[in-house]
């Protein structure tokens, strides 16, 4: 799985609620391949793992819990499911959860997970909470608008592709990437705090908060919010993508006043943007005249 799918705020903020929702000392996204498995995005330094850190494959918690074993844990030590795993004595885990992350097919392209060296009961509410972010998570894998993607204009219409090289990127520098990347990451950044800060409504809609929810209920809330906020998030990228070029403007410039213009009129972000896309290829939408130009 590319790193950069990874490296994304959509990702953060999963991460950003799993710990929120379990209070344990690390939560982390954990990845398989052939040479076994991965802490691929770890978020809390308790446990002493980072980034990228490996283990052997029958030695992680998250290849036992895949093959069967319980989710969740508070006494992995005695556990017989996992109390012969190394990671159980070298790290001192106490408690651990984890659920599978999907993709379209059912299959499992990572895990999403939670470990501390305290036992820290897990409830099956809070279990149903964390499958829901998984969700959100492989559907941000399955379907993503990263940096390497370049939304173009074409004599028939716009195109989403990805650069095949050095020529389709115009022989950019290693630096000129990262730059792209960074700019990517604040752009997507921006995007999902202005989506989360707004009233979502992406049907069908989710439930306005009600000051009578216990903590789990609030999170769950929370997830439904942020799964609303990432479907639109692809739509208002793509309308940057199509503004940008349209008007000659950097990612950000087009972002704002896509931004400004929506609010200016009383619109939703990702509905005006929807108009904007579509405009790509249909010149008879009307557009605000700050979002037109030349087709």
């Amino acid at each position: 799985m590319p790193t950069t799918l990874l490296s994304h705020p959509a990702v953060d903020a999963v991460l950003a609620t799993a710990a929120e929702l379990l209070g344990m000392e690390v939560v982390f996204i954990g990845t398989f391949d052939a040479e076994g498995f991965a802490f691929a995005r770890v978020l809390g330094s308790g446990l002493g793992v980072a980034d990228g850190d490996r283990l052997d494959r029958a030695d992680s918690f998250c290849a036992r819990m895949l093959a069967g074993a319980p989710a969740r844990t508070t006494e992995a030590t005695t556990d017989p499911h996992y109390a012969d795993s190394p990671i159980a004595a070298q790290l001192r885990v106490c408690s651990y959860v984890g659920v599978p992350v999907r993709s379209a097919d059912g299959s499992v392209v990572a895990t999403l997970c939670g470990a501390d060296r305290r036992c820290m009961p897990v409830s099956e509410d809070a279990v149903a909470v964390l499958r829901h972010l998984a969700d959100v998570l492989g559907a941000h894998l399955r379907a993503p608008l990263d940096a390497g993607t370049v939304i173009r204009r074409t004599p028939t219409g716009w195109r989403v592709s990805e650069p095949a090289g050095p020529a389709a990127t115009g022989g950019a520098t290693a630096a000129d990437v990262r730059a792209d990347l960074a700019t990517s990451d604040l752009i997507s950044a921006m995007v999902l705090a202005d989506l989360l800060a707004g009233d979502v409504s992406v049907p069908p809609r989710p439930a306005r908060p009600d000051s009578g929810l216990d903590e789990v209920d609030r999170l769950r809330l929370s997830v439904t919010q942020l799964e609303h906020a990432l479907a639109a998030r692809v739509v208002v990228e793509q309308a940057i993508g199509v503004l940008s070029e349209r008007q000659h403007t950097s990612p950000r410039n087009a972002f704002e006043r896509l931004r400004r213009v929506a609010r200016a009129r009383g619109r939703r972000v990702h509905h005006l943007a929807r108009e904007v896309v579509g405009s790509a290829s249909d010149g008879k939408i009307p557009l605000p005249p700050e979002l037109a130009g030349p087709r």
